[in-house]
């Protein structure tokens, strides 16, 4: 038996074993037996279910609204940014007026 890593199931395979675990018969370790996975590998695609399910239903993913993990990274590095070269604009004038 070839073990599948967790990067090889589709979406689509990925939440059919979710809903094994939560709806059918088995227990969540047989589930994951039965497919090759860790139970940690089971929660955390349950994890990122439900933040997935949190978004859409907050409207997060409507069109112009969505903002991916890196755009979010970005804001919050470009705010950074111009909070360092404020700083050193301030440094600056009283550096200059210093020297006059």
């Amino acid at each position: 038996m070839n073990k599948k890593s967790q990067n090889k199931f589709s979406a689509e395979e990925k939440v059919k074993i979710l809903n094994e675990g939560e709806y059918g018969s088995m227990s969540i370790n047989e589930v994951c037996r039965r497919h090759q996975i860790s139970p940690n590998t089971y929660y955390l695609w349950r994890k990122h279910a439900q933040q997935g399910m949190l978004m859409g239903l907050s409207g997060a993913n409507t069109k112009g609204n969505a903002k991916s993990r890196r755009e979010q990274e970005l804001e919050e590095e470009n705010k950074r940014l111009k909070h360092t070269i404020v700083e050193i604009t301030q440094e600056n004038i009283v550096l200059k007026k210093k020297n006059y």
